[in-house]
C-alpha cells in the first residue's frame, strides 16, 4: 500500500510540473497582457533558438538525474545519488536554468509583454525560492561531505592561484549579469530623463573611443591580475552584488539609478556614437571603481598608481553620460555598497543580536508594559500616515478599520495553530492575510472603496511588516535554526525569550530569519511604490504584494527553528501558506478593478488615525496582564 501511494505521489508530481504548471503559467501570462504596459519582443527565430536551447537543457538535466542519480528529476522523491556528471559537472540546477531559458525563448517567440516581463521574473524568483527554501537544505542535509563545486560558480574562499577556467567563469558571470540587465533597462527605461542636471565642471579628457576601450581592458583584465581565489572570488562577489544593486536602482528610480547609460544611447552626435556595438556595451563608472580596488589589493606596490587611474575613468565614464554628476554619485553609492558587503552584513547581524536580547518590561499593578510594543506600534503609526498619504484624508478612518480587523484575525489564527499554556495571545501573519477578506466587508459596509485601502495597504505592509520583525527579534518568536557559522547566527540569552523559554535554545547559534525578512520586506516595498506610481491596478499591486511576500517567506521558514511549528509531506505549515498566498496573488494580478481618480490631501484625520492605529497595535502587541491564565491575557 505505501510503494503504491509513493508511485501515486511521484504521477500526481509529474502532472503538477509537466501539465498543470506551465499551463497555469500560460493562463497567467494572457491574463495580465493587457495590465503589462511594457514594449514586447517578438521574434520567432530566436525565440524557437532560445526556448529549443532551454529544452535541450532540461531534457539533459532530466536525463542525468536517471542514468547517474537512479532517479527521477522530482525534488520532492529526489534521486538517492548525489550528481556530478553531464550538466550538473558545468552547473548548478541546470533544469531551472533550462526552463528559465525556455520561457524566455517561449516569450519573445510568441511576442508577449506580460509573459516576459511579468511571468518569466516572477517563475525565475520561484525557482530560485525553490532551491533555497527546499532544495538547498535538503541537498546539505543528505550529502554533508560532497563537494559540490561546479565548472561555472565562484571559486572557493582559499589563498590557492586561481586557474584559467576560474578566470574566465567569474569574468563571464559578473558579464552575463550587466549587459543583459543594462540593455534590458536601456530598452524599456533608457529614454529616461535624469532628476537633475548639474552642471559638470570639467570636459569630455579624451575621445570616448580612448576612455571606453581602456575602460573595458581595465575591467577586464581583472580576473587575470587576482593572485588567489579568494581575491577572485570578492571581486566577482562584488561587482556581482554592485550591478544587481545598480540595476534595481535603474528600474525603479530610472531618473537617479539609471543614468550610467552613455550619451550615445541620448543621441550623442559624431562617428563613435553610431557605431551599433557601442550601447550593449555600456560600463558603468562602479565597475571600474570595483576593479581599481582589485588591481590595489592584489598589487599592493601599485595601490596607488592603479586607484587614481581607475577614479580617472571613472569621472571619464561619468563626462560622457547625459547626466554625469548622477552617473558619478550613484555609482560611489553602489561602490561604497559592494566593497562594504561582509562590514555591512556584520554590523546588521551584531545590531540583531543586541535587539534580540533588549527585551524591558515595566509592571503596573496587573498590567505589565513591553518594550517590542513600542516597535509595531511605531511602525504601525508611520505606515498609516503613509497610507493616508497615498490614498487620502478621505479614508483614514478606513484604514483604522481595516487594520482593526487584520490584527483581531491574526490573533485568532494564532491561537488555531500556535496557542497554549505558554502562548495564551500570539499573533500569526497569515491570520491577518485571512482577516483582510472580513475587513474588506467591513469597510465596504462603511461606504469606502475597499480596492483603495487594499492598494495602499500593499505598498506600506512591507516596511510595517519589516519594523514588526523587531518585535519578534526581541520576543523570540520566527527564531531561526541552528547554523554552524558565527558570522551568520545571532545568540539569544534573555529568559523572556521564546527561544530561551519555549525552544530551550538559550546561547545557540541560529540563523537571523528575522533579519532575513527585514531585508527582503525592505526592498520588496519600494518595488511595490513604484507599482504605485506606475499607476498598476490596485488588485494587481495587492497580487504582486502576496506573490513577493509569499516567495520570500517560502525561503524564510527553511531556516526557521520554531519547535511548535508543524511540518506536512516535507515542508514547514507556512511553507504551504506561502505557497497559497502566491497562487491567490497569480489570482489577484488578472481581477480587473478600475483604478479611480485620487487627490490625496493630508489632513489632521489622517493623523489621528495614525495615532489611533499605533496606540491599539501597542496595546495588542506590547501590553498583557502576567497575572492571569485568560486566554488572549498574557503575551510570554
Amino acid at each position: 500500500m505505501k510503494a503504491k501511494r509513493h508511485q501515486t505521489g511521484k504521477w500526481l508530481y509529474g502532472i503538477l510540473f509537466v501539465i498543470i504548471l506551465p499551463a497555469l503559467l500560460l493562463a497567467w501570462s494572457y491574463g495580465t497582457e493587457a495590465i503589462v504596459g511594457l514594449p514586447p519582443i517578438r521574434d520567432p527565430g530566436w525565440g524557437a533558438g532560445i526556448g529549443g536551447a532551454g529544452l535541450l537543457l532540461m531534457l539533459w538535466g532530466m536525463y542525468a538525474l536517471w542514468k547517474y542519480g537512479r532517479g527521477l528529476p522530482m525534488n520532492a522523491f529526489p534521486p538517492p545519488l548525489y550528481v556530478r556528471r553531464g550538466p550538473y559537472r558545468w552547473l548548478r540546477h541546470p533544469i531551472y536554468w533550462g526552463f528559465g531559458l525556455f520561457l524566455a525563448g517561449a516569450s519573445i517567440f510568441l511576442g508577449s509583454a506580460s509573459a516576459l516581463w511579468l511571468v518569466m521574473p516572477v517563475a525565475i524568483l520561484g525557482m530560485a525560492a525553490l532551491v533555497w527554501g527546499y532544495e538547498r537544505p535538503d541537498l546539505e542535509q543528505r550529502f554533508p561531505e560532497i563537494d559540490k563545486q561546479v565548472w561555472i560558480g565562484l571559486p572557493e574562499n582559499s589563498d590557492e592561484p586561481p586557474g584559467w577556467h576560474q578566470r574566465l567563469v567569474v569574468l563571464f558571470l559578473v558579464t552575463a549579469l550587466w549587459l543583459p540587465g543594462a540593455n534590458v533597462y536601456n530598452f524599456l527605461l533608457g529614454d529616461t530623463a535624469p532628476a537633475a542636471q548639474w552642471p559638470w565642471p570639467m570636459g569630455p579628457a579624451a575621445g570616448p573611443a580612448l576612455v571606453f576601450g581602456i575602460s573595458w581592458a581595465f575591467f577586464l583584465l581583472v580576473p587575470f591580475a587576482v593572485t588567489s581565489r579568494r581575491e577572485l572570488r570578492r571581486w566577482g562577489i562584488a561587482s556581482l552584488a554592485g550591478g544587481t544593486l545598480a540595476l534595481y536602482a535603474a528600474f525603479l528610480w530610472p531618473a537617479v539609478g539609471g543614468q550610467f547609460l552613455p550619451a550615445a544611447a541620448y543621441g550623442g552626435e559624431g562617428l563613435f556614437w553610431n557605431i551599433p556595438v557601442f550601447e550593449f556595451l555600456a560600463l558603468p563608472a562602479f565597475m571600474v571603481l570595483l576593479a581599481a580596488q582589485a588591481y590595489a589589493r592584489c598589487r599592493s606596490r601599485l595601490g596607488i598608481l592603479v586607484s587614481a587611474a581607475g577614479i580617472a575613468l571613472a569621472v571619464g565614464l561619468a563626462a560622457y553620460s547625459e547626466a554625469p554628476w548622477l552617473h558619478l554619485l550613484s555609482s560611489l553609492a553602489v561602490f561604497g555598497f559592494a566593497v562594504n558587503l561582509r562590514c555591512i552584513w556584520a554590523a546588521l547581524r551584531r545590531a540583531a543580536e543586541w535587539v534580540a536580547n533588549s527585551w524591558k518590561e515595566w509592571v503596573f499593578g496587573p498590567v505589565r508594559v513591553i518594550n517590542h510594543g513600542f516597535y509595531v506600534g511605531a511602525g504601525a503609526l508611520i505606515g498609516t500616515l503613509i497610507i493616508g498619504g497615498l490614498a487620502g484624508e478621505a479614508y483614514a478612518w478606513a484604514v483604522v478599520l481595516f487594520a482593526f480587523v487584520s490584527i483581531i484575525f491574526s490573533a485568532l489564527w494564532a491561537q488555531l495553530i500556535e496557542g497554549s499554556e505558554k502562548l495564551k495571545r500570539p499573533y500569526g501573519y497569515y491570520g491577518a492575510l485571512v482577516g483582510i477578506l472580513f475587513s474588506s466587508l467591513a469597510v465596504r459596509a462603511a461606504g469606502y472603496d475597499v480596492w483603495v485601502v487594499i492598494g495602499a495597504f500593499s505598498v506600506v505592509m512591507p516596511w510595517v511588516q519589516g519594523v514588526g520583525r523587531l518585535r519578534c527579534l526581541v520576543n523570540g518568536c520566527c527564531h531561526g535554526a541552528p547554523v554552524e557559522s558565527e558570522k551568520i547566527g545571532i545568540r539569544y540569552f534573555h529568559p523572556r525569550s521564546r527561544v530561551c523559554g519555549i525552544s530551550n535554545m538559550k546561547g545557540q547559534n541560529l540563523h537571523p530569519t528575522q533579519l532575513y525578512a527585514i531585508i527582503w520586506l525592505f526592498f520588496i516595498g519600494f518595488i511595490q511604490l513604484v507599482f504605485w506610481q506606475w499607476g498598476l491596478s490596485f488588485s494587481f499591486i495587492f497580487g504582486m504584494y502576496l506573490i513577493l511576500t509569499g516567495l520570500g517567506r517560502f525561503v524564510e521558514e527553511a531556516y526557521r527553528g520554531e519547535v511548535q511549528t508543524p511540518v506536512r509531506y516535507g515542508l514547514r505549515l507556512y511553507q504551504w501558506t506561502a505557497i497559497a498566498s502566491v497562487l491567490a496573488g497569480m489570482v489577484f494580478t488578472v481581477i480587473p478593478v478600475a483604478r479611480p481618480i485620487l487627490a490625496p490631501a493630508f489632513g489632521w484625520n489622517i493623523v489621528w488615525a495614525a495615532l489611533v492605529i499605533g496606540a491599539f497595535t501597542f496595546f495588542a502587541m506590547g501590553v498583557d496582564f502576567p497575572r492571569s491564565n485568560v486566554r488572549f491575557s498574557r503575551l510570554v
